[in-house]
């Protein structure tokens, strides 16, 4: 009995100590993205505070700023990919992408560019109204959080499943106030997923 206790100890940290190479190896190559997350986490929640403000001065303006340099940030920072990735590149190997048939960490970003881009067309052709935007962009980001969860380990993944939950209890009862809430909320989610990566990157 004690024999089978300690197999099952021995083979729980093996799958613990994998899983923690995994996730170092795949946050190694992907470290050049990670400021995306606080970039934009920090543009959601400037932007659900100036929806607040919105109400006492018209501060429109600042929402567009906040986008722009969001914007701006992120092309400087997809434009020095290129050196982030050949580093990472001699320092993990390629090792991850052989095993996980995934290929490179960047190509992660293919599927949430083409849901952005389906969510602006979207909406560009009236297809959605302004209320259920906030939702859409909310339901579309748990997904995402809980695909990257699937991926390297269950903290992400959780805050995924309670995102989409937290989403559609503001969708079913609470919509009028959507915009605001899910938009600070998401923003939140972003900055806690991309302080989750920067923990896992450091073990080991």
């Amino acid at each position: 009995m004690q024999k089978g206790n300690r197999d099952n100890r021995e083979l729980l940290n093996s799958k613990n100590t994998e899983l923690a190479h995994k996730r170092k190896m795949w946050i190694d190559q992907a470290r050049p993205l990670l400021p995306l997350l606080f970039i934009w986490g920090a543009e959601w929640i400037f932007s659900a505070l100036v929806d607040v403000a919105v109400y006492w001065r018209d501060l429109e303006w600042l929402k567009q700023a906040a986008l722009i340099t969001a914007v701006v940030a992120s092309l400087i920072q997809l434009w020095s990919l290129r050196k982030g990735f050949s580093a990472a590149d001699e320092n993990a190997g390629r090792g991850l992408a052989d095993r996980s048939g995934w290929g490179h960490p960047a190509l992660l970003l293919l599927p949430g560019m083409m849901l952005i881009a389906a969510v602006a067309t979207l909406e560009a052709i009236g297809a959605i109204g302004p209320l259920f935007i906030p939702v859409l962009r909310a339901f579309l980001l748990a997904v995402g959080f809980v695909q990257v969860g699937l991926l390297l380990g269950r903290p992400m993944m959780y805050l995924g499943l309670w995102l989409f939950v937290f989403t559609a209890i503001m969708s079913v009862w609470y919509l009028g106030y959507s915009g605001v809430v899910l938009e600070g909320m998401g923003g939140l989610s972003l900055m806690a997923g991309g302080y989750m990566l920067r923990v896992w990157g450091r073990e080991g």
